[in-house]
């Protein structure tokens, strides 16, 4: 694969930047500003389904509350169908029914964190929340002999602060697709029908273990789904380990892989950040790229938003000023020397003037030609 870099010199020597770098963050940050749709309080998303081919699906269980004689009648149901389920626990469910939780981890079922002491973990001080954190796995460890590796948000409430806290922990925060509103639904067979019809693919599915409703439901609703050609597995037996994007509806796909005979722009530490201007690079033309820098063809903004992840959104609106512009040149100079996405062949892209990076040496090149007029960019027409 091939990596461009460019030095800062080559950055600053390139032709019209000042003109350029202006209209190209104005731009960009209006196109990333209107993407995010989330709620100010996330953009990031935690996993709530897979995209799978094989039918594999999760069963999972919220263990906060209920008891140990409800929890085996649980564990027996899922041992006669032959399913593999999660359980999700807190670290005081752990001291209350430390049994029950050795018995989900012995008959081969996943034992992952829901916290501690089942608190609302948005907007949480980060420390209380990796003490809290640290502890609930410590009880799971002790019970079960492994230190858990998900975490679902009690509650299913989260934020930005909270998911990137809990990613440095080296945590996959699992959300749901598939919420059987079993602690609502007191009927087991409305219960049992909206979980079938539901459930595809690639789903994760919410349970709780007090609810009696799920506990009389499961029998059947795994039994159907199995019909179905669907396969309970443990979470970490569903989710993909590397190589993957969560996209803005929670869905963990496969990382596209990028070609290698094409360049990758790099001009950060930052992944999603150069996952995005690559993906700029290999999604849109020439002119496009140019068109960056001003306020460019009706849709173009569009049609970014709509290939790039709410990470690398999040990335690019993030970034500094500086950090925009120097990345933008660096998109620009791989585009121009290995190509970008697409051929262009409307009739006024044709003869457009290319900004060519110089040369390392600042000495002048007598071989070298007259200078190439760069575009001209109207700053009366810049939108932000």
């Amino acid at each position: 694969m091939v990596v461009y870099t460019m030095t800062r010199k080559q950055i600053l020597k390139i032709a019209g930047i000042a003109a350029v770098a202006v209209a190209v963050i104005i731009v960009i940050i209006f196109a990333v500003t209107g993407s995010v749709t989330a709620s100010a309080d996330s953009a990031k998303k935690p996993i709530c389904s897979v995209e799978r081919g094989d039918n594999s699906i999760a069963l999972t269980f919220d263990c906060a509350w209920g008891d140990a004689e409800m929890t085996g009648k649980l564990l027996e149901t899922l041992d006669k169908t032959g399913a593999r389920a999660t359980f999700f626990v807190t670290g005081e469910f752990c001291d209350s029914y430390p049994d029950a939780v050795r018995k989900m981890s012995s008959a081969g079922h996943s034992v992952q964190s829901l916290s501690d002491k089942n608190l609302h973990i948005k907007g949480m001080n980060v420390n209380d929340l990796i003490a809290d954190t640290n502890e609930a796995a410590q009880k799971i460890k002790a019970l079960t002999g492994k230190a858990p590796a998900f975490y679902r948000a009690p509650y299913g409430d989260y934020d930005d602060k909270s998911l990137s806290t809990l990613e440095g922990m080296n945590y996959k925060v699992i959300q749901w697709s598939v919420n059987s509103n079993d602690l609502d639904d007191k009927d087991a067979a409305s219960l049992c029908n909206r979980v079938i019809k539901e459930t595809a693919s690639g789903s994760v599915i919410l349970f709780h273990n007090d609810s009696e409703s799920a506990a009389e439901a499961l029998t059947h609703i795994v039994t159907k789904l199995k019909q179905k050609g669907f396969e309970p597995v443990k979470i970490e037996d569903l989710v993909l380990s590397s190589d993957y994007i969560i996209d803005e509806n929670g869905v963990q796909k496969r990382q596209p892989a990028v070609s290698a005979a094409l360049p990758v722009v790099y001009c950060d530490d930052d992944p999603a950040l150069d996952s995005a201007f690559e993906k700029m690079r290999l999604n849109l033309t020439l002119q496009q790229i140019y068109d960056l820098s001003s306020v460019g063809r009706v849709g173009l903004i569009d049609d970014i938003k709509g290939f790039l992840t709410e990470e690398e959104l999040y990335a690019v609106r993030e970034a500094t000023y500086e950090k925009l512009k120097e990345c933008y040149l660096v998109l620009v100079y791989a585009a121009e020397t290995y190509g970008a996405g697409g051929a262009y062949t409307d009739p006024a892209y044709d003869n457009v003037p290319q900004i060519i990076p110089p040369a390392e040496s600042s000495e002048p090149d007598e071989n070298e030609p007259a200078d190439t007029e760069t575009p001209q960019y109207d700053e009366n027409n810049i939108k932000g």
